[in-house]
């Protein structure tokens, strides 16, 4: 099987007029991907001037950094097809989005590695790697990232592996009696021309004829192999400045900066391989904790991308986490349980509930629940804060929690929407969130979508009646994200089944991402989080059915 360089060289058999076809595709797509995202920088603008605000400058810098990234990619798409017509075409606002009518594309193979010359071609040019450079990419067709790593930590090893298949192809051609001139591409030459100093941590910024050569040989002549020989000369500090390890500053040492705003903050490993890091980073925050094992444990469902959890604040979300077991257990909530199993609407049966009842709760969950709700909105300015330094490297990051995690990273995402768009375009790929515990109003709901650059899913269930009383006890609203529906264009919503009491996120997070259809997900993970996870919480929780049902409802509320 082909590996690192070779990987990312388009197919020499490919003909002209196959390269054409795949650009008039890819630029057909990319303007309609494009078209999408300036419609969200449209909505949101929309809803500010409803309420009085003006957004146009931030529309208009976000159509800016927009299309400037779309531009780029396109440019680097038009030299890795070599060059067809006098100039890259402009992606204007008119650009044709149609392709009902355009040939098929080549095959898979060679679509590949045309898709993996393009992407290695603008992350060395770049030296980042944009969040809407990978969505779109990975969702015009597969594209192989293991192959751009093992080439850019590894640039003397693929130009070796290079060499060889050039040799191969030499012994091969010379058995046919053909005579091959090709002076000047021996090992000596790479490492004389290329490579010098690369063990030292910087390779030569001027690149030899020789890796050129090798280049031309494999299929990449003219613009593209000039800008391929810079790349690999080039590599260590591009993965300096991707992986986030590039000079002095660290992971630790950012989030140590941020202690005096929240007391207890680190960023922990839950499936990471020590230099083997990904082109792509997940970090995932839990909402509450039994152990402080709930940190790592329900993220354990993920493969893939490197994936790290958000350590904060341990002690209060664990003094949370028995506040709501509480609260379960309470003949309020066993009332109000009982009433829904007999399908009363929950709204109208929180509403005659009698003020004593709710001071019972109140007194139940007000401290546990309030403080950490505090917290989760503090953590979040301080995520946002380390999002924008980038502290994961210059490549996306994917966002998922459930509850008061939920709330930590939508506070993250606010922060963000309100910087520049210069400062946070590309920065955030996909989100998933699940009962999140925060209004579903469009202004804020409009500013993420336009910020994030692929999926954007609101898990809810509509028979969380803890969730709900939670809800109403603390800031009386029943437009909760985590109930039902947010209804703002491009936000996908997800209605989670089985979810009908708050602690069954922890157990059930692995099976409502699989149900999402979230990327890099472990079966036999899910399995076991369902079979062992939500199988506890299940049996703490009360049971009540059958004659339970109206004997719980007899003895009311517990309001006397």
């Amino acid at each position: 099987m082909k590996s690192g360089l070779t990987r990312l060289i388009p197919p020499k058999e490919l003909s002209r007029a196959d390269r054409e076809i795949v650009l008039q595709h890819f630029s057909r797509h990319l303007a309609a991907y494009r078209n999408t995202a300036e419609l969200y920088a449209f909505t949101e603008r929309s809803i500010f001037q409803i309420n009085g605000q003006l957004g146009s400058r931030i529309e208009d810098d976000f159509k800016t950094e927009l299309n400037r990234w779309a531009q780029k990619l396109l440019h680097d798409a038009w030299v890795v097809c070599q060059e067809p017509g006098l100039m890259c075409p402009e992606l204007d606002p008119l650009a044709d989005t149609s392709t009902a009518k355009l040939p098929p594309l080549p095959g898979p193979e060679s679509l590949s590695r045309l898709l993996n010359a393009i992407l290695f071609l603008n992350v060395t040019t770049s030296s980042q790697y944009s969040a809407r450079t990978r969505y779109f990419l990975s969702h015009f067709f597969t594209i192989d990232e293991q192959a751009i790593i093992s080439t850019l930590k590894n640039p003397k090893d693929a130009l070796q592996e290079a060499q060889q298949h050039t040799q191969d192809a030499r012994e091969q051609h010379a058995q046919k009696g053909q005579v091959l001139r090709m002076a000047g591409i021996g090992l000596g030459a790479v490492a004389g021309g290329v490579l010098i100093g690369v063990t030292g941590g910087l390779a030569a910024p001027l690149v030899g004829a020789g890796v050129t050569t090798i280049l031309s040989w494999l299929g990449i002549g003219g613009t593209a192999a000039g800008l391929f020989a810079s790349g690999l000369a080039s590599s260590s500090v591009i993965c300096g400045t991707l992986f986030g390890a590039y000079g002095a500053r660290s992971t630790a040492n950012m989030v140590s900066r941020h202690t005096r705003e929240v007391r207890d903050l680190a960023i922990v490993p839950v499936r990471t391989r020590e230099n083997h890091e990904t082109m792509g980073v997940r970090l995932c925050v839990s909402g509450w904790l039994s152990t402080p094992a709930d940190v790592t444990a329900p993220w354990t469902v993920f493969g893939g991308d490197d994936t790290f959890a958000l350590q904060w604040e341990v002690e209060a979300l664990q003094k949370m986490s028995g506040a709501l077991t509480t609260l379960i257990k309470s003949q309020t909530m066993k009332y109000i349980k009982a009433q829904i199993i007999k399908r009363t609407i929950l709204a109208g049966l929180l509403s005659a509930l009698s003020p004593v009842a709710w001071l019972k709760i109140g007194k139940i969950i007000d401290n546990p629940w309030m403080n950490a709700k505090a917290l989760a909105i503090k953590t979040g300015a301080v995520l946002g804060t380390l999002l924008a330094s980038k502290v994961f490297g210059s490549r996306p990051v994917s966002l998922t929690g459930y509850s008061l995690g939920s709330l930590v990273i939508l506070e993250a995402l606010k922060y963000l929407a309100k910087l520049p768009p210069s400062e946070t375009m590309g920065l955030v790929q996909d989100v998933f969130l699940f009962g999140t515990p925060a209004p579903n109003d469009a202004a804020t709901w409009t500013s993420i979508r336009r910020l994030v650059c692929g999926r954007l899913v609101n898990g809810y269930s509509r028979g969380d009646y803890v969730l709900a009383v939670l809800s109403r006890a603390s800031d009386a609203s029943w437009g909760i994200a985590g109930l039902q529906t947010v209804d703002v264009t491009g936000v996908e919503n997800i209605e989670c089944e089985g979810i009908d009491g708050h602690l069954q996120w922890r157990g059930m997070i692995g099976r409502c991402l699989q149900n999402c259809h979230a990327p890099d997900i472990i079966e036999e993970e899910v399995a076991a989080q369902l079979e062992i996870v939500a199988q506890t919480i299940r049996k703490d929780m009360p049971d009540i059915s059958g004659q339970e049902v109206e004997k719980t409802i007899q003895n009311g509320p517990g309001d006397s």
